[in-house]
């Protein structure tokens, strides 16, 4: 074996130990569960439950997602003070943030819009029980803003012109962008997803949750 091909052989080896390197620090990169995004309450975040701001946990929903559905019926019973959870709200500041699963839920954007022009006029989260509480009627819709969604703004006695306008207008769609995109930076794939004080919540069950948020 002569002097190049002994060098060449070398280089070769170093080659590939830093290619194994860099592809074990890649596998092995440990996951990243702090997210200061989730920490910070935005001025035009939806909001309830405690104005102490000790704890924030951060929701990323999507209208039409049955698991969201399902969530949103189990954390409505934090509301009512006749209920045991109630004292979560006194513990826990509430962030609702969109994340719309388009992909395979083609009316989870429009549901979306319907809820930020609701809160235009202060009527969030009374239009997200609608949207939850509706969920199988409006999906079948082809035409969900003008058969249900225009029927809820009513029944909200929301002003129905400014609904609909705000429901398309450009500041609308870019605030649900905006959710969207900070999530899937913070490697949100699916719904409901949950932050709490900046960490991603993983729990084996609603139960464990529940349990959780009581005993902060």
């Amino acid at each position: 074996m002569n002097k190049n091909t002994i060098i060449i052989s070398a280089l070769s080896v170093v080659g590939t130990f830093i290619l194994l390197f860099f592809v074990y620090n890649l596998i092995n990169k440990p996951e990243n569960t702090n997210f200061p995004q989730a920490k910070v309450i935005k001025t035009d975040d939806h909001v309830k439950w405690s104005p102490n701001k000790k704890n924030i946990l951060v929701e990323y929903s999507d209208f039409q997602c049955p698991a969201c559905k399902t969530v949103h019926d189990i954390l409505k019973t934090i509301d009512s003070s006749s209920s045991a959870d109630f004292v979560i709200s006194k513990k826990v500041t509430f962030v609702y943030r969109h994340y719309p699963l388009y992909q395979i839920h083609n009316k989870a954007y429009v549901a979306a819009y319907a809820a930020e022009a609701a809160g235009k006029q202060n009527k969030f989260f009374e239009m997200a029980d609608i949207l939850f509480n509706n969920q199988t009627t409006w999906e079948k819709s082809n035409d969900p803003q003008k058969d249900n969604f225009l029927g809820y703004a009513k029944k909200l006695g929301l002003n129905v012109d400014q609904f609909k306008k705000d429901s398309d207008s450009p500041d609308v769609k870019q605030r649900v962008d905006r959710d969207m995109n900070e999530a899937q930076q913070m490697g949100v794939d699916s719904t409901p997803t949950f932050f709490l004080n900046g960490q991603k919540v993983e729990v084996n069950s609603y139960q464990d949750f529940m349990t959780m948020l009581k005993n902060l």
